[in-house]
């Protein structure tokens, strides 16, 4: 939902858990990104507006430090990634489906509090909620 007082062109405001103090802090999803996710169609709009938000409220893990570039966000500093494992996925008519078996769902976030990039990624074989290379593509692991 967007802020009251501003545009709705700011973005969508999602509650996250803060890894520093396990409370809740809140996450932007901007305007343009949603309209640029639903130009891709259902899957991703859906993947948008449902596992996002799943994930950046209930993460098996976060990191810190971005060591990857085509991690980082092409307008400024990417800062942490939210890991899950959704309990589903979404076709391209925008129904559910079962979730990736192996796979687990990332989102990163910039140093502003802004969802800049999320996808599937494939699972570590040694714990299949973690992405694979975790420990070398990521400083630290707040949560």
């Amino acid at each position: 939902m967007a802020k009251d007082s501003e545009s709705r062109r700011e973005g969508l405001l999602v509650q996250a858990v803060n890894p520093v103090d396990g409370k809740t802090c809140t996450v932007q999803i901007s305007h343009a990104r949603m309209q640029t996710v639903a130009t891709r169609g259902l899957i991703h709009a859906s993947e948008c507006g449902y596992i996002v938000p799943a994930i950046l409220r209930g993460p098996t893990a976060i990191f810190e430090g971005l060591r990857r570039e085509e991690d980082e966000d092409q307008w400024g500093v990417g800062w942490r990634c939210y890991c899950g494992v959704p309990s589903c996925s979404y076709r391209k008519d925008g129904t559910k489906g079962p979730s990736y078996p192996g796979q687990v769902y990332l989102v990163f976030v910039n140093s502003d509090g802004v969802a800049y990039n999320w996808r599937w990624e494939k699972a570590d074989e040694d714990n299949q909620k973690l992405p694979v290379g975790h420990a070398d593509r990521f400083k630290r692991r707040l949560l």
